[in-house]
């Protein structure tokens, strides 16, 4: 039998520490006041980010037919390292580089410049793409993220912000090793 969201949703006892529930709310729409972000993608933001979690604990205490068979590459470090990252990759799976797939590497992350258009496949700046969500979220909406994705975050190295200032610090890094 399938159930709906809101039922399930309605018998979760977690549900009550869900800041962007409310009486008002209205399916669709944004949580009033202070930037809030909307109700499905929250929904969506927990799902994704607890599979995440799971995926990453099994890397980190692999089963014995996983062990040597699981990597994990965070973009950041593609971007900031887009040949080491891709002699990494491959030589996990056991292929040597081309010269043409590092040459495409190099140019599908050190584009002209930043694409807004996410699901377009096209060379751009990486680096500007890597800090674009520092200046396009708000920080209430940052605090979010941080609130259900904890977890998989504290995991591949990504620090947690303590102030609006912070997130606006482009030179300051976010990044630290990840425990993977």
């Amino acid at each position: 039998i399938r159930e709906s969201l809101q039922v399930v949703r309605s018998r979760d006892p977690r549900i009550h520490r869900m800041p962007f529930l409310d009486a008002g709310h209205k399916l669709g729409g944004k949580k009033e006041g202070a930037g809030g972000s909307d109700y499905h993608a929250l929904g969506a933001m927990e799902v994704i980010c607890s599979s995440m979690a799971k995926t990453l604990q099994t890397a980190l205490h692999p089963p014995d037919w996983l062990q040597g068979n699981y990597m994990a590459v965070r973009y950041e470090d593609l971007v900031v390292e887009p040949i080491k990252t891709l002699r990494q990759v491959y030589g996990f799976v056991n292929l040597s580089v081309s010269p043409e797939m590092e040459k495409f590497t190099l140019n599908m992350t050190s584009g002209p410049s930043y694409s807004s258009k996410p699901f377009v496949v096209s060379a751009r700046n990486a680096t500007q793409a890597l800090s674009a969500w520092r200046t396009a979220l708000s920080y209430q909406q940052i605090k979010q993220v941080e609130e259900y994705c904890h977890q998989p975050m504290a995991l591949l190295g990504y620090e947690r912000v303590s102030s609006p200032e912070e997130v606006k610090d482009l030179s300051r890094t976010l990044l630290r090793k990840p425990q993977l």
